[in-house]
């Protein structure tokens, strides 16, 4: 019943898919109109639809405009079989170039993503009312300019009238394109500086706040004859130089230690340590450079 006030069908309408005389689909509305407490039945169409998207029927309309149409993520609801769009916010319009929406199936507004299995995936949603996430899923579309490659976090979920049945879907999507490519770059740094050190004679140990293994390139991995694989706790015979560096001292010491020679040999560095800080000055890490004597 209350499905259908919401899609503004009419009592005589309501009665005929129901099965029911019409004055008891006006009895049945006058019993939702007081539960609600509102006046008519567009007030009661609002009221059904906050209650599917929030969970509360008196959510203050005022607060509405943050909740969805001025979101940072992108939001759109779906209806029907077909899933058409009903509802999009400013958001998820910007993000598609402003093309219109309203009235048309997801097919119709977005030809170029045939093929890329969005349509399949929002499908099954609607068809099994199991709502689906995807993580920096990888999607091209026209944005307004042109298609573009988008990486994306995506929430599917299934939309239920009052009758528990699935009638649409509401999806929720976060474009993260950005902080991909950002990470990626960092990865590519850090496989670059991790290249670099390997080509310095002197070995190279870094560790973070509690000691562990951040980076340890060939000699340094050589001269404490420790596995390659990490992160690990540091090796323990260089703790009393990283040690005193994670309290905030810079350390110049000379240590005896082993390399990995065959036969092993005892060898003398010389090892300068100093605290690593954030930009905020608390120690995050330690970095020791050990040359051999």
């Amino acid at each position: 019943m209350l499905v259908r006030v919401q899609r503004g069908l009419e009592n005589k309408t309501i009665a005929f898919d129901l099965g029911m005389a019409e004055q008891s689909v006006k009895e049945h509305v006058s019993v939702l109109l007081r539960k609600f407490a509102v006046a008519n039945r567009t007030a009661l169409a609002g009221a059904a639809s906050r209650l599917e998207v929030t969970g509360e029927p008196r959510i203050d309309e005022r607060w509405l405009p943050q909740f969805f149409r001025d979101a940072k993520p992108q939001i759109c609801v779906l209806r029907g079989p077909d899933l058409r769009y009903e509802a999009v916010n400013e958001a998820f319009r910007h993000a598609v170039g402003d093309r219109p929406l309203i009235g048309r199936t997801m097919r119709e507004a977005f030809p170029e993503l045939e093929g890329q299995g969005i349509f399949e995936r929002v499908e099954r949603v609607y068809a099994t009312g199991e709502g689906e996430i995807e993580h920096e899923a990888t999607r091209s579309w026209d944005v307004g300019h042109g298609t573009e490659r988008r990486q994306v976090e995506l929430v599917l979920q299934p939309l239920l009238d009052e009758d528990r049945n699935v009638n649409g879907v509401m999806s929720f999507a976060i474009d993260v394109t950005d902080l991909v490519a950002a990470r990626r770059r960092a990865e590519l740094v850090r496989e670059e500086f991790a290249a670099l050190l390997d080509l310095v004679p002197s070995g190279v140990l870094i560790v973070d706040e509690s000691g562990r293994t951040v980076t340890m390139n060939a000699a340094a991995q050589r001269l404490a004859r420790a596995p390659i694989d990490l992160p690990r706790p540091a090796p323990e015979q260089f703790a009393e130089v990283y040690e005193p560096a994670l309290r905030g001292e810079t350390v110049v010491a000379v240590l005896r230690t082993f390399d990995g020679g065959d036969p092993p040999r005892a060898v003398q560095v010389r090892v300068t340590a100093r605290p690593l800080r954030d930009p905020d000055g608390q120690i995050r890490g330690a970095i020791a450079i050990f040359t051999e004597l």
